[in-house]
């Protein structure tokens, strides 16, 4: 089938919609449908926000894959080094939490540093017991520093181990200082959307169960 291509001003997808750098529509293995607008090329890097919360869904269910966790049930407590704790919610905080956002934890203000390790989100006070809420906060940051710690690595040297050896659009950049930042191009989100789909499986090699 032959790509379509359209002028952003002929079309709904885009509208005025300014922040729109690049589209992709695949469907069956196919692209369909792409868009580019003016001064940006297919393999550019783009900020990704909050798809980096996705990798970290994944790196869970690659530690669980290789046994390095043994589920999303289990608690955080079980795999991070940390003293003796007296907030009962620590013993109630699961995986499953920090991942859907329902800690309960109080995170610093947007304009304020996010804490720097575990020992410091130890520190921070539960509004509500795990799992009684949603909120959009930094949660996953919880898992950064679990995955951290069970493979003993920084989770860029992570991502570049257990991902990218399967992706053919491996270029990215991502700073362990800056760990929203991450950037790569949408050919890399093209195959990452693909790896989804497939519910881990890439290449007849599953990096996650279905589960």
């Amino acid at each position: 089938m032959e790509v379509m291509r359209i002028n952003i001003n002929d079309t709904e997808i885009v509208g005025n919609h300014s922040n729109i750098k690049a589209i992709h529509i695949i469907k069956d293995n196919e692209l369909l449908y792409k868009y580019f607008r003016e001064g940006t090329t297919d393999t550019q890097l783009f900020p990704v926000g909050c798809i980096f919360k996705s990798i970290l869904s994944v790196l869970v269910g690659i530690a669980i894959q290789e046994k390095k966790i043994n589920s999303i049930e289990d608690c955080i407590l079980d795999y991070v080094s940390h003293e003796d704790v007296e907030e009962v919610n620590w013993y109630k905080l699961k995986i499953k939490h920090a991942l859907s956002k329902t800690t309960g934890i109080v995170w610093p203000r947007p304009q304020e540093p996010i804490p720097a390790n575990m020992d410091e989100i130890m520190q921070l006070r539960f509004e509500s017991e795990p799992e009684k809420t949603f909120q959009y906060k930094p949660d996953p940051q919880i898992i950064v520093y679990l995955l951290e710690e069970v493979y003993g690595m920084e989770i860029t040297k992570l991502f570049t181990e257990k991902i990218l050896p399967y992706f053919e659009n491996n270029n990215y950049q991502w700073d362990r200082d800056r760990i929203e930042d991450l950037q790569v191009s949408i050919q890399f989100l093209d195959e990452w959307g693909q790896l989804l789909l497939n519910k881990g499986v890439v290449d007849e090699t599953r990096l996650f169960s279905e589960e």
